[in-house]
């Protein structure tokens, strides 16, 4: 496995499937190394999160902005994930890239909201 693809946005799973343009929800995403989803997994294993996939295509998560923003306050939460060799690639131990935070849209997420949190496998 590479890692994921994460997409975090101010939708319930069902406004998200139904949307016709969905950056307009779309408070961030960003690539990670293969445990770059533990954070979610302890959000479920806490109570504060629901996994409602885990087929990696997406995985989805569902959990309010107030267990989950504070967590992307400075970016990426922080992942131990191993470094990745492929054919004609390296990836660093605790790699993440391609980030895209929209600080502004964050920030006016009221707490209450359900954010969906798409996992892609970049398998």
């Amino acid at each position: 496995m590479i890692g994921w693809w994460i997409v975090v946005a101010a939708q319930t799973p069902e406004e998200r499937d139904q949307a016709i343009d969905t950056k307009l929800a779309l408070l961030a995403n960003w690539e990670v190394g293969p445990r770059g989803i533990d954070w979610l997994h302890r959000l479920v294993k806490a109570g504060k999160a629901s996994q409602l996939a885990f087929s990696g295509y997406p995985n989805r998560f569902t959990a309010q902005a107030c267990d989950v923003l504070p967590l992307l306050a400075g970016g990426p939460p922080a992942h131990q994930g191993p470094a990745i060799i492929g054919d004609d690639y390296v990836m660093p131990a605790n790699w993440k890239g391609n980030l895209i935070f929209h600080q502004d849209k964050i920030a006016a997420c009221p707490s209450d909201q359900l954010l969906t949190i798409d996992a892609w496998d970049l398998s």
